[in-house]
């Protein structure tokens, strides 16, 4: 299952066309007190791959219940102007018909420029 998340993230940043094929057109994601929906988690993935020159997933921990994946990741980024950081990130991930509906973030900088933080829910 780990891998098969890595990939998912990997894929939906290396091709955000990809995403009406793993997110429901209802899709909310969740990080903090900010809320972004379909519209703006699409937002969010091109804001966010616009201005990394390389990001890597790794998926450290992962469990399925019925119709709902937890996990814990590390993203680990470097942006075109240098900058880099590593992020970890405990994310739910709920699913209706294959699609997921809802996804519930919750993240901290590890390590590097912890303004980089604000990634999580950037959109421009």
């Amino acid at each position: 299952m780990r891998s098969a998340l890595q990939r998912l993230y990997m894929g939906l940043f290396a091709d955000p066309d990809s995403i009406p094929d793993y997110l429901a057109d209802t899709c909310v994601q969740r990080v903090g007190s900010k809320a972004l929906d379909y519209t703006q988690i699409n937002r969010h993935v091109r804001h966010v791959r616009a201005r990394v020159k390389h990001i890597q997933y790794e998926v450290a921990d992962a469990v399925a219940d019925n119709d709902t994946i937890a996990d814990r990741h590390i993203v680990e980024l470097t942006l075109h102007d240098g900058r880099t950081a590593a992020l970890e990130v405990f994310c739910f991930l709920h699913f209706v018909n294959g699609k997921i509906v809802e996804i519930f973030e919750c993240s901290q900088v590890l390590k590097g420029d912890q303004a980089l933080g604000v990634l999580a829910t950037a959109v421009e």
